[in-house]
């Protein structure tokens, strides 16, 4: 691929977290290992630095552990909004520890006992929990959902295919000085069909098939 434009759409479809110190691709597919069954040695390097920077962003109070709420918005952030709640609890209190001193409640008369065990309030996960169940949902994702998300942002006004015009738009956008001659060739190299444009089965062939 034209080194220039794979650059460009790295770049534009990048999700830079506050915190970061790399941007984070949002269509980078997962690096799938069988040799290794944890999702962690299966997810790329890209994934592995989202989820870190997610991790330490919404650790509020800086003491490298979440709680649910925050934990949930860690989760949203990195692309993950559509778990239902029973599934969010679930997960997180399958990593989750008892906060630091927490104890059960003291019994009082004629009151029924209460839990033995901590709730989800009571509960905090470290951050190796978090990659843990963050990767899991991360080496599970379709990398041609993300990508074709990305095709979107590039796709002005939904037209199926990815044209000059958009990569001007793109590169101006990325502050970039690009001849026009190099974007058309962008865009012929991989417009197969001479249509005028990348089309969406072009766009995840040329990040899918590296």
């Amino acid at each position: 691929m034209n080194n220039y434009a794979s650059n460009s759409m790295n770049e534009y479809g990048a999700s830079t977290r506050p915190g970061s110190t790399r941007p984070g691709s949002r269509f980078a597919p997962p690096v799938r290992n069988p040799e290794h069954a944890e999702p962690w040695d299966q997810i790329s390097d890209e994934h592995r630095n989202e989820i870190n920077d997610c991790f330490h962003l919404f650790d509020m109070n800086k003491d490298e552990q979440l709680d649910f709420s925050e934990f949930r918005y860690a989760l949203q952030a990195l692309g993950f909004s559509n778990l239902s709640r029973p599934d969010l609890i679930a997960a997180f209190k399958s990593a989750a520890r008892p906060r630091p001193g927490w104890t059960p409640l003291p019994s009082l008369p004629n009151q029924p006992p209460p839990p033995a065990a901590p709730g989800v309030v009571d509960l905090r996960l470290s951050r190796e929990g978090f990659q843990t169940i963050a990767a899991r949902y991360v080496a599970a994702r379709d990398p041609r959902e993300e990508l074709l998300k990305t095709f979107a942002l590039f796709d002005r006004g939904g037209k199926g295919v990815i044209t000059v015009d958009d990569l001007r738009g793109v590169v101006k956008e990325l502050g970039e000085d690009v001849p026009d001659n190099e974007l058309h060739s962008m865009v012929e190299q991989f417009d197969v069909e001479g249509k005028g444009g990348v089309s969406r089965e072009e766009f995840l062939g040329i990040f899918l098939d590296r």
